[in-house]
């Protein structure tokens, strides 16, 4: 009797434990303003979302406030596992080759799924037929800067310089086939110009040699340009990609306002990728949490501290857009021609 007596109280001690722990859990995300109930794909393991780049950037940042948000969604605890490396080759066709029960997902550059098919073509999947669009997360246009002190002042005077003084300017990038890239070279095709091409490990080097004179632009993501576009900043953003100007920039142009309309659809975005043969039921529940959370003014906050607008909600819209984007950039890279990173 005294076994079952000191079995029972053990359980009994064991229980209120639980109950406390998961009351300070719950506590927490409350704290941190996370929905309190269930959302619709209530999983039944642990789950986790994949970047491919290193802890500490601003696509690594979203993941975490994605993941903090996610868990009382899912049920479930929900960790980021950064997996760097082969351009994102490493992180994708590690989702790709993982059960499709909904706790393996990854946070992926739109440039990740649909410009590197274009550019390798020994790709150990199909990014189009092995994963499974879930949620746009956000949007980012790119812009092309000019330093401050650039006679010229919008992008016909940059064209006109750079007509007459042929092979004598350049623009730097974050790297070779990176979205700045491929929009410098786009606009160069364009405008009928001839730039050298200067790639960089990241915005913030190719932003300083603008500053410092040693480049004639630099396109990259609005986000790492914000602080350079301030009032009395060293830099000027001559045009932007997208449809719209920027409630936080409107100053700067569309690129199809200042005369290129091929350029306007070349924006980045971020996506929630699963992998293929996932169930219809889960599918349609994980868009919904998705879309629940993304309504966040935490998530909106997040995300515009990277230079990202929030993602259109509807999974038919990403699918048509991750299916029309690899269409568009296979288009231009084949265009221009050269570019690869084999």
């Amino acid at each position: 009797m005294k076994t079952n007596t000191s079995w029972t109280r053990a359980a009994l001690r064991a229980a209120l434990g639980l109950a406390a722990a998961v009351s300070l859990q719950a506590a927490g995300w409350a704290q941190q303003g996370a929905p309190a109930t269930p959302g619709a794909a209530m999983l039944t393991k642990p789950a986790r979302i994949v970047v491919t780049v290193p802890p500490g950037g601003g696509i690594d940042t979203i993941a975490r406030r994605l993941a903090t948000r996610m868990a009382p969604v899912l049920g479930q605890p929900v960790i980021v596992e950064n997996r760097p490396g082969a351009s994102g080759v490493l992180g994708v066709d590690n989702i790709v080759r993982s059960a499709p029960d909904g706790s393996s997902l990854i946070l992926a550059a739109g440039s990740t799924i649909t410009v590197l098919p274009h550019l390798m073509k020994k790709l150990p999947y199909d990014a189009t037929r092995d994963l499974t669009p879930i949620a746009q997360i956000g949007v980012t246009p790119l812009v092309m800067l000019v330093n401050a002190d650039n006679v010229a002042k919008t992008m016909a005077e940059f064209v006109t310089a750079a007509k007459s003084s042929p092979n004598t300017m350049s623009y730097g990038s974050y790297g070779n086939g990176s979205l700045g890239h491929l929009i410098g070279e786009a606009f160069k095709h364009a405008a009928g110009v001839t730039m050298v091409h200067v790639p960089y490990k990241g915005c913030a080097s190719a932003i300083n040699d603008l500053i410092g004179g040693q480049l004639s632009a630099v396109v990259c993501d609005v986000g790492s340009a914000a602080a350079f576009l301030q009032p009395g900043s060293r830099l000027r953003g001559l045009a932007i990609t997208g449809t719209h100007r920027l409630a936080s920039f409107p100053t700067i142009p569309t690129f199809p306002e200042a005369g290129y309309p091929t350029l306007g659809p070349l924006v980045g975005w971020l996506g929630i990728f699963g992998p293929a043969n996932m169930p219809k039921p889960l599918v349609a529940a994980l868009v919904k949490d998705f879309a629940e959370v993304m309504k966040t003014d935490d998530m909106r906050t997040a995300l515009a501290q990277i230079g990202y607008d929030i993602g259109d909600p509807s999974a038919a819209n990403f699918a048509k857009t991750v299916q029309q984007d690899g269409v568009v950039w296979g288009q231009l890279i084949r265009s221009i021609g050269g570019i690869t990173l084999e």
